[in-house]
């Protein structure tokens, strides 16, 4: 029996999601590959939702490494195998503009925007406006972010934000990085931190945290995440059919419960 593309990824945590509206025929004998995905931590959540049925209603296999955008780029740049590369949209233009992504079919797939979050139960701080935000950053015993010399966007550009706040000589004696390959939400799950700046997008992946906001709109920086084929692809007809599931409305309604939104 042959299926379209419509009638895949119907299934979602427990619900219907919208179909997918591009309609290339394929028989269910064609799903069969090992996709090799590199993929930005930010799309974790997403991934972890939408990854399983995926393998499920195609039979096609996700390996998925996750880290930092800087990261990922060092192993790219190693020349490591990968079939899809996920990261943030400028890093992955560059690589289309260097050969080693295909510049048909690079879209973008999300946005993510900067929040903090609190150890689950505490009281939440006030963040609505850039003063009061500044005032709960002065106020904290102690703040968590990844190590900028990580490369993680979100990190880069907290840094950059304290120095402009004017308020970053006076957060160093109480700042924790935290270490490399983690979310700054573990500190402050564990009670080393006392809130912690990050994506929402990762922070909503750490048990025993919730998120109090995003930062005010007029501090907010967001990253659009992209996708696109390896021009080094083992399979460029199965990545390339990942890559257009992960642009479809089918994504669509898993955005915001991974703490993401459609790009703009």
């Amino acid at each position: 029996m042959r299926k379209t593309m419509a009638s895949l990824f119907s299934s979602v945590r427990g619900g219907m999601i919208a179909s997918v509206i591009f309609t290339v025929s394929l028989s269910p004998a064609a799903f069969s590959s090992e996709i090799r995905v590199m993929c930005t931590q930010a799309l974790k959540g997403m991934m972890a939702k939408l990854g399983p049925q995926y393998e499920r209603d195609t039979g096609d296999k996700l390996l998925i490494t996750y880290g930092p955008t800087a990261q990922l780029l060092t192993h790219i740049n190693k020349n490591e195998s990968v079939d899809v590369i996920i990261v943030v949209s400028q890093a992955l233009a560059d690589l289309a503009k260097s050969g080693k992504v295909m510049e048909s079919g690079r879209t973008d797939i999300a946005r993510s925007g900067i929040g903090v979050a609190i150890r689950r139960g505490e009281p939440r701080p006030d963040i609505t406006t850039v003063d009061a935000f500044k005032k709960t950053l002065l106020a904290a015993k102690s703040i968590a972010y990844t190590n900028p010399a990580d490369g993680g966007a979100s990190a880069v550009y907290f840094a950059e934000l304290l120095k402009k706040l004017g308020i970053a000589e006076q957060l160093r004696p109480k700042t924790k990085f935290a270490p490399a390959g983690t979310s700054s939400g573990t500190l402050v799950a564990s009670g080393e931190a006392e809130l912690a700046v990050q994506f929402i997008s990762e922070l909503l992946l750490v048990p025993g945290v919730e998120i109090v906001g995003p930062l005010p709109p007029e501090i907010q920086s967001y990253i659009v995440i992209s996708a696109g084929v390896s021009k080094e692809a083992a399979d460029p007809k199965a990545a390339g059919r990942l890559v257009r599931f992960l642009s479809s409305p089918a994504v669509a309604p898993v955005l915001p419960e991974a703490g993401l939104e459609p790009p703009k």
